[in-house]
């Protein structure tokens, strides 16, 4: 979820392909965290992880974009 002003949000399924990089099929956007749009099949791409620890993880698409992610809440798990 992006911070102010936007708050723009995204969900999507991550598959690690090596140490270093993910695979990213996106599901649904969200427009100013309130307008759901799903996602078109050809919404997929890699992310390339360049710094991570506890805290930080700093990645770029495969388009170029550069994602700095920030974690809010350490003690979420992803349900499996």
């Amino acid at each position: 979820m992006e911070s102010w002003p936007f708050f723009n949000q995204v969900t999507a399924d991550l598959t690690p392909l090596n140490a270093k990089k993910v695979a990213v099929k996106f599901d649904v956007f969200k427009i100013g965290g309130l307008i759901p749009i799903k996602a078109p099949g050809r919404a997929r791409g890699e992310l390339e992880i360049t710094y991570l620890d506890e805290e930080l993880r700093v990645s770029r698409g495969d388009k170029g974009n550069l994602f700095i992610l920030t974690m809010v809440d350490p003690s979420y798990r992803v349900p499996t």
